[in-house]
């Protein structure tokens, strides 16, 4: 073999590369650097979108925790106002709110543990300039005796804070603050009363001075009177009678519901629609400042509360975004780099498309992994119980993210139907609603409960038909199980305070109205009779304020127990306030009279019931009651008439001694309405000067004018002369026998000193004449009865011996020790005191050695049938003689006749008073006969 043809091999071997074809050359230079930059151009292009997607699932959730804080804001804020239209019912429900009812009634509402952030409850009494010293008397009487209103100083009108709880701290020291005087409260309080809707004010600002803001804000709701028109803008303005209030601080809110607000999240709460810094409520804005700094977003939600708008800005935090930090895409970059480089090694020997398949598949993996976790994040999310079903209820999935019942795990659901988890009679229900959502694609608004660990929890289903996915499968469904046993149990508070009275459980004025309503439409349709009985307790005031409240508290409920354990079912028995109790009888009898029969023995129960001894802190107390009864249906009378009538009964049952049952007549009523227009006419005589005082001469034994009793009278212009048993004990109970009475001392003291200046004008011979004059058992127990009488006195400069204060024995007998101490400080000036009708009332020597007396009259009942009746000869015979015994002077009352006069005067009695000497007649011209004939020769 020659040398050329051993070198062929070798040129052949070296010409392999070179004899490839220029195609493929191409393909074995660039291709693998070209796929290899290909893979990594994927893979940027993933690792951008997967920033994006995590810069995008941050945003989303941020999103969703904002309207979250801002949606539990607002329920927060409904809340609130459904505990003050509680409030605002329970008000116009009562005639008088006494302290320890309003105590009751915000204890029940549980603020600390359902309401963080309220500072208490309050009520504000509408108080115009000129009524604000009776309100001022009104609530010391009450048991406020340091309440005041301030801060100090002459209003045309005031807001006063009249009731608060709980009554400490700041609540002690808000009680009595005028709110008016508060800018930003008297806006937010003329707003209700207005518009009538709830209002919320501005920052209040510090409380009391010298705090420091502490986003302090209220919420006020008026209460209008019931008798007048509240419709339009004016009524409203006229009907105003005040505002129920909750002053809250918004900080102590939004701690309040941490728990359910994301903690990455700075929150800042401003009062209106700009952030400024004067008006923020809540919030650090160092942390809004530093988000916005680190070039985070912000968001802003607009709430409405109150007729108020409020700004809610919001800003993550640091952790927040290090929560939405995922680093698995970095991982995937990397990974991504070295499989470009390993491909265009592999590129050698794959083919390109088998590389382009297995990019796309990572990308659809990626996608796929996106939507997981953003389906798992808003799962996450949602805090009621989520489960899938079929059309038979039976449930599929269950899921729930934070369910607090242990009882309730997912797992306790699943492979088990809708009707054999909720009670058998709620089934059918649920089942409805899986129909409803069949037919219709979706129903919501069920509620059912579960006993969970011995206790009931309320749930609200919402169920929506999901499309299938799978062919020949049956339908199925999506529900949604909320947990709203705290509404519910809130709900039923409020409907408990709002319609029954706080302390006994009964029924209040709101719900009796109702029954009574219902009671009075179903007696008009059927024909049968039912009766209203009004029971009113005796004397219970002189018990509640010798034992306190507390025990007065343990008497009603006892009370309450032993009413409600004499009706039947289907009656009622209610507490309107105080000690007044009201029975509804029901379809009694189907007549009047059997009806009337029927009623008075159901009063005759309840009054023996009431007059059993109540044993309360191993002590007995004795108490009665008083009942009115009237019947229905008799007319076109309305609920408000009935009890009108039923209450004007058991009034006449009091007058007629207590611990009595009357029934409602026509009669009675017109009595009411005639006293009413008598007591009108009454106050008009005082001031048009229809009262006059008229004298009645008082003689000795010999004839000789030693005084006079002074008398009113009245002359109406249109009834003519008014008999005093008339109008006297219609002032006295309607407090106009203070200025009469009043009046009457002034008239008597003038005309002691005339008579006395007349004596002293003729040498001041002759015994000064005394003037007697009757004093009022509510006249008498006036704070400040002797400095008046020492004033009166001293103006008219009357000698006080000579002035006589007539009493009558039941004022001596009550609070003896008081009245005693009174006596002797007027006795001590000089005046002298009186007996009048005596042998009447409670006669009784132990009262007659104690008091600091001068005389007693006879009641002329005793001396009119004398001498010729021995046993009203023998009774003033027996008086004279104990008077004689007592050191007393003795004045005899209608001396008629001669044979009167001479008995008495054979009897040794100092004086005598009747027709026989004097009819009453005018003061002036009494005295003026009185100082000519005792005018000297």
């Amino acid at each position: 073999m020659t040398p050329e043809q051993h070198q062929v091999p070798a040129a052949t071997e070296s010409g392999t590369f070179q004899d490839t074809p220029a195609s493929q050359r191409w393909l074995v230079l660039v291709l693998p650097p070209l796929m290899a930059l290909m893979m990594l151009g994927v893979t940027g292009l993933y690792w951008h979108r997967a920033q994006s997607e995590s810069a995008d699932k941050r945003l989303r959730n941020f999103h969703a925790a904002a309207e979250q804080i801002a949606y539990n804001l607002r329920d927060r804020m409904s809340t609130y106002e459904v505990m003050l239209r509680g409030v605002q019912g329970y008000v116009d429900g009562s005639e008088r709110i006494e302290r320890g009812e309003f105590q009751s009634y915000v204890d029940a509402l549980q603020m600390q543990q359902t309401r963080p952030g309220l500072q208490g409850i309050a009520l504000l009494m509408f108080v115009q300039g000129s009524r604000l010293p009776a309100h001022l008397a009104d609530m010391r009487g009450r048991g406020f005796s340091g309440y005041t209103v301030h801060p100090p100083g002459e209003r045309a009108q005031y807001a006063p804070i009249t009731h608060i709880e709980p009554l400490e701290g700041r609540n002690l020291e808000a009680l009595g603050l005028d709110a008016l005087t508060l800018p930003v409260a008297r806006e937010a309080l003329e707003r209700a009363r207005d518009s009538g809707r709830l209002a919320l004010s501005g920052l209040l600002g510090p409380l009391p001075p010298g705090t420091p803001p502490q986003g302090e804000v209220g919420l006020f709701l008026p209460v209008y009177s019931t008798l007048l028109e509240a419709e339009s803008l004016s009524g409203r303005r006229r009907a105003i009678l005040g505002w129920v209030a909750a002053p809250f601080r918004v900080g102590d809110v939004v701690r309040g519901l941490s728990r359910e607000f994301d903690p990455d999240i700075a929150l800042a709460i401003y009062d209106g629609q700009e952030p400024l810094p004067d008006a923020l409520l809540h919030g650090d804005p160092a942390l809004q400042a530093q988000a916005l700094a680190r070039g985070t977003l912000q968001v802003s939600r607009r709430l409405e509360v109150g007729g108020r708008s409020w700004t809610l800005l919001m800003a993550p935090l640091p952790a927040f975004d290090l929560r939405h930090e995922d680093e698995g895409h970095h991982m995937v970059a990397v990974m991504g780099l070295f499989l470009g480089l390993l491909l265009g090694w592999f590129a050698w020997v794959l083919a390109t498309g088998r590389e382009r398949a297995v990019a796309l598949a990572r990308r659809m993996t990626a996608e796929l992994r996106g939507a997981r976790d953003d389906l798992e994040s808003t799962l996450s999310a949602i805090p009621d119980l989520l489960f899938e079903l079929d059309a038979e209820g039976r449930i599929h999935h269950c899921r729930s993210a934070r369910m607090p019942q242990s009882g309730l795990a997912p797992a306790h659901f699943v492979g088990r139907r809708l009707q054999d988890i909720v009670p058998p009679e709620e089934a059918a229900g649920c089942l409805q609603a899986v129909q409803a959502a069949l037919a219709g694609g979706h129903s919501a608004g069920h509620q059912y409960h579960l006993e969970i660990d011995g206790q009931a929890h309320w749930y609200e289903l919402s169920i929506a038909r999901k499309e299938s996915t799978h062919p020949g499968e049956g339908p199925r469904f999506v529900a949604l199980a909320r947990d709203i046993t705290e509404r519910q149990q809130a709900e039923a508070r409020t409907h408990q305070l709002a319609y029954f009275d706080a302390l006994t459980g009964l029924p209040n004025r709101r719900m009796l109205l109702d029954r009574l309503g219902l009671a009075l439409a179903a007696a008009r349709r059927s024909g049968q009779v039912g009766a209203v009985l009004f029971v009113d307790l005796d004397n219970f005031k002189q018990i509640n304020d010798a034992r306190g409240h507390t025990l007065g508290d343990q008497l009603l409920v006892e009370v309450a127990r032993r009413l409600t354990g004499l009706l039947r079912p289907g009656d009622t028995v209610a507490r309107l306030g105080g000690d007044e109790f009201v029975l509804l009888l029901q379809g009694i009898a189907s007549d009047m009279a059997t009806a009337g029969r029927q009623a008075l023995a159901v009063a005759e129960r309840v009054r023996e019931a009431l007059e059993l001894p109540y044993a309360i802190d191993t002590h007995l107390y004795s108490s009665t009651g008083s009942l009115g009864i009237t019947l229905f249906p008799k007319r076109a009378e309305q609920v408000e008439d009935l009890l009108r009538e039923a209450d004007t009964a058991m009034y006449r049952a009091k007058d007629l001694g207590r611990n009595r049952i009357r029934f409602y007549e026509a009669a009675m009523q017109a009595d009411v309405q005639e006293r009413l227009a008598l007591e009108q006419d009454l106050k008009k005589a005082m001031a048009e000067g229809q009262l006059a005082a008229f004298v009645q001469p008082q003689v000795d034994a010999q004839g000789v004018v030693v005084g006079g009793e002074l008398l009113m009278r009245w002359s109406h212009p249109v009834r003519g002369s008014v008999p005093p048993a008339r109008f006297i004990p219609i002032a006295e109970s309607s407090a106009l026998i203070l200025p009469m009475g009043a009046w009457m001392i002034e008239k008597a003291c003038d005309a002691i000193a005339q008579l006395e200046a007349a004596r002293v004008a003729r040498g001041g011979t002759g015994e000064p004449l005394s003037i007697s004059v009757n004093v009022s058992q509510r006249q008498f127990r006036q704070d400040d009865f002797v400095e008046r009488v020492r004033n009166v006195l001293a103006q008219t400069g009357a000698t006080p011996s000579c002035l006589i204060l007539e009493v009558t024995e039941s004022l001596l007998i009550e609070n003896l020790d008081d009245t005693i101490a009174r006596m002797t400080e007027l006795v001590q000036l000089g005046v002298r005191f009186s007996i009048d009708d005596f042998g009447t009332g409670y006669s009784s020597l132990a009262y007659l050695k104690r008091l600091p007396l001068y005389e007693l009259k006879i009641d002329k009942s005793f001396v009119q049938d004398t001498p010729d009746d021995p046993s009203d000869t023998a009774i003033v015979q027996s008086i004279l003689s104990v008077a004689r015994h007592l050191g007393l002077r003795v004045v005899a009352e209608g001396v008629e006749t001669r044979a009167q006069a001479d008995f008495l005067a054979a009897s040794q009695c100092d004086c005598l008073q009747g027709y026989l000497f004097g009819r009453p007649e005018p003061l002036a011209g009494w005295l003026d006969r009185i100082k000519r004939v005792q005018a000297p020769g």
